[in-house]
């Protein structure tokens, strides 16, 4: 893929919003992990599951994410920096498929939520 920035002459800025820095960021850095790491076989390579952007998350919230898991990250990372860090550890959260779907299903029939379970032992 290869990415190229044109910017029309009646433009009066040249500044780039931060969802496409991101992109173009991400993009930079998936094509140096790939050059750099083809042959290794970190969890990041044998990930098969479908990709969630980040992106589309509040920093708040991606800062909240990596504050609960405790992330170690450098001072100053911009937004799409952060989405990069907290997708590369989402990925490494075991799930267990059949065990999360049958508790979503069940949920969902009853008509519950996860606050309705946290609870349920103490009301009655």
């Amino acid at each position: 893929m290869v990415m190229v920035l044109c910017f029309p002459p009646q433009a009066r800025h040249i500044y780039i919003c931060d969802h496409h820095k991101g992109v173009i960021q991400s993009a930079r850095s998936k094509r140096k992990r790939k050059l750099s790491d083809e042959d290794d076989n970190s969890p990041d390579h044998d990930y098969d599951g479908p990709e969630v952007d980040l992106l589309g998350l509040q920093v708040n919230t991606l800062r909240r994410y990596k504050r609960h898991y405790k992330l170690q990250t450098r001072p100053g990372l911009n937004k799409a920096q952060l989405a990069e860090t907290v997708s590369r550890h989402f990925k490494t959260i075991p799930v267990q498929e059949k065990e999360c779907l049958t508790f979503f299903i069940y949920m969902i029939k009853n008509h519950k939520s996860k606050f309705d379970q946290k609870h349920f032992g103490h009301d009655s």
